[in-house]
């Protein structure tokens, strides 16, 4: 051999393969040949005594509830108070809001709600001075009779191309119930004056005293004259429409009375 204090042998003594690129053992740094240079082909003592194993506890949590010592490896904390719940005790009236918050929050919550109603007061009344200032009585018509009809009762059994709608102001004596002011009510305009106030009142729950001659009984006024407006209790609605002697939409009030004429300043 040329050269024979060049290289290094394997350090397996049944190969003492001579190598010029021999590989070392990270492990025992004995010098291997390609073959045996591997943990397992020299059956490295070094690396297997290297080997430990750790074991790792895993994290309890206990129940922060005094009575309960049920424990999770999972937390669950409350949003609140940050501390950690069974699942049974994860309702445990930390979020729940005393008297006094309830009082606050409820105050807080009341507040938009007046708010839209005294603006849905000033709009109202606002499109009613605009409705009696318009010259266009057609126009103010039409405006008046789409509002009612959003919000008017009647007979269900009544076909839609069959109503007439009014917004009836309701005796004096009943201003103080829960009808209120005035109130949007349909019924049949083939309907006689008679029919059409006995449905009124029934809808209103108005005392109807028709049956009882020595009392005033119910009547139909122009809201806007305080005239009456049909002495003839079988006259039709259609009849007075058809004579312009009412529009769909208006405003009328209904009143015990005997005379031709009523105040409407007492119906506002």
């Amino acid at each position: 051999m040329e050269f024979p204090n060049l290289g290094e042998r394997c350090s397996i003594e049944d190969c003492k393969q001579l190598n010029f690129l021999p590989f070392e053992c990270n492990h025992c740094h004995e010098l291997f040949c390609k073959e045996h240079f591997h943990i397992s082909s020299h059956k490295c003592l070094s690396f297997n005594e290297k080997i430990t194993y750790t074991k790792v506890k895993a994290p309890n949590y206990t129940c922060s509830d005094e009575s309960c010592k049920e424990t999770s490896p999972i937390e669950m904390q409350c949003i609140k108070c940050k501390k950690h719940f069974c699942l049974q005790h994860r309702f445990h009236g930390c979020l729940e809001y005393t008297n006094e918050e309830k009082t606050t929050k409820l105050k807080k919550w009341q507040i938009p709600k007046k708010q839209f109603a005294e603006a849905k007061a000033i709009v109202d009344q606002e499109i009613s001075d605009t409705l009696k200032k318009s010259k266009n009585t057609a126009m103010a018509n039409k405006v008046r009779l789409m509002r009612i009809k959003g919000f008017a009762v009647g007979p269900k059994n009544i076909p839609m191309n069959e109503r007439c709608y009014f917004l009836i102001y309701p005796p004096t004596i009943y201003h103080l119930t829960n009808i209120g002011a005035s109130k949007g009510v349909y019924v049949n305009m083939n309907w006689s004056i008679r029919r059409a106030i006995d449905a009124i009142a029934e809808i209103l729950k108005v005392y109807n005293n028709k049956n009882v001659a020595a009392s005033y009984r119910l009547q139909l006024f122009h809201h806007a004259t305080g005239a009456l407006i049909s002495n003839e209790m079988e006259t039709l609605l259609k009849d007075l429409f058809e004579n312009s002697d009412l529009v769909d939409g208006q405003s009328v009030i209904l009143e015990y009375s005997g005379n031709m004429f009523i105040d409407t300043t007492l119906y506002k």
